[in-house]
């Protein structure tokens, strides 16, 4: 198979303050390193712009994109269009944090033909946003959906977190509030995590707070599972709803198992069934590419086995499902259908809401029931 992607993702590692929460790369706001990751990224843009490609969807994630200065800001999404060749209708996201976005920088984002923006709100209520250690508050986060709207971004969504130590099932119910009564379009729901090498895994080991008991979090879920569904957003994947027509593509095409490729430091790439990801460290990724060289470190080859593993985990995700059509591995799925959890209809499989509540554990049961499975295994 030759060569080919259609979705593109593009990592900023930089962050004014890095969340308690977050364990992606990102390095603290920095011009000089900002400088060097420009140069950087713009080397790799002209080396992969090579590759035979034709884009559906751009996204800009981090880190925080937004608080690139609005020169470099610029550099950065005139290589991005004048390299790459993209549909008409192509879906072009990109990631802020409503304190690192202002008028000029939204103004730019649109004419350089960026049509969504997820805004990392988490929480509307101030108490929460401190304990999760993010540089904004509520007010930032209202102004900036309304400045979005006034700019003529009309699909906007935002990312709220559940399972916050301090947050109750009332200020959780605020917040969803809060969010459906403005104009957007999509809401993604995560439950907080604790992961390793975080503020918060340190704050967790050292008991500054206790986590909410494992009832009162999926309450949570289901909760805005209904209130959602009442107020006409429809949940696509675990963690995501939208509005009809809103559905986020580019994330679409990770669970579906699409070619996507990743530019800039940590970011994964996914070609020919191969897997790549570049280097989580800035230097490293920008010496290797000024000398001329791809970044890419080579994972895996995804064979067959492989294949039909990210399937269940990456593909039962969404609420759609998927088909299967090994005959063992449906007979012991009729296990979960048993107990609810998903359902059957031939080859289709699809998790109900309370096999998604449930679904790291189903995913694990599955996995390794296809790594015992001499049927399941034969390619």
């Amino acid at each position: 198979m030759a060569m080919f992607f259609s979705y593109l993702y593009v990592h900023v590692p930089f962050c004014i303050r890095k969340c308690k929460y977050c364990s992606f790369y990102s390095l603290p706001y920095d011009r000089d390193l900002e400088k060097l990751y420009i140069k950087a990224i713009l080397k790799e843009i002209e080396i992969m712009r090579e590759i035979p490609h034709l884009l559906k969807t751009i996204y800009i994630g981090g880190g925080t994109p937004s608080c690139l200065d609005i020169h470099n800001l610029e550099k950065l999404l005139l290589n991005l269009r004048k390299n790459f060749k993209t549909t008409h209708n192509i879906e072009f996201s990109i990631e802020i944090n409503p304190k690192t976005v202002d008028m000029q920088k939204l103004d730019l984002m649109r004419d350089f033909g960026i049509n969504r923006l997820s805004i990392g709100v988490q929480s509307f209520n101030d108490k929460e946003l401190l304990f999760l250690g993010r540089i904004h508050n509520s007010e930032d986060a209202i102004n900036t959906v309304k400045l979005s709207l006034n700019k003529g971004f009309k699909n906007i969504s935002i990312d709220l977190i559940y399972g916050i130590p301090c947050q109750t099932l009332r200020s959780w119910e605020e917040t969803l509030n809060k969010a459906v009564n403005m104009d957007i379009r999509h809401i993604s729901l995560y439950e907080l995590s604790i992961e390793h090498n975080t503020k918060l895994a340190k704050e967790f080991s050292s008991k500054k707070f206790s986590l909410l008991s494992e009832d009162d979090v999926t309450y949570m879920y289901e909760f805005a599972n209904d209130f959602l569904k009442d107020k006409g957003f429809k949940k696509y994947e675990i963690s995501n709803f939208a509005q009809k027509g809103f559905q986020c593509s580019h994330n679409i095409s990770y669970w579906l198992r699409k070619p996507y490729l990743g530019i800039g430091p940590s970011s994964h790439s996914f070609i020919d069934n191969k897997r790549f990801h570049n280097p989580s460290d800035l230097f490293s990724y920008a010496e290797t590419l000024l000398n001329g060289n791809f970044a890419w470190i080579y994972d895996y080859s995804v064979d067959k086995v492989e294949g039909l593993k990210e399937n269940i985990f990456l593909g039962l995700r969404m609420k759609e499902g998927i088909i299967l059509k090994k005959a063992c591995l449906l007979n012991f799925l009729k296990n979960f259908e048993k107990e609810k959890l998903l359902t059957l209809s031939g080859n289709k499989v699809r998790l109900t809401d309370k096999g998604m509540i449930l679904s790291n554990e189903i995913f694990a049961r599955v996995l390794l029931h296809i790594e015992n499975c001499p049927v399941c295994k034969q390619e």
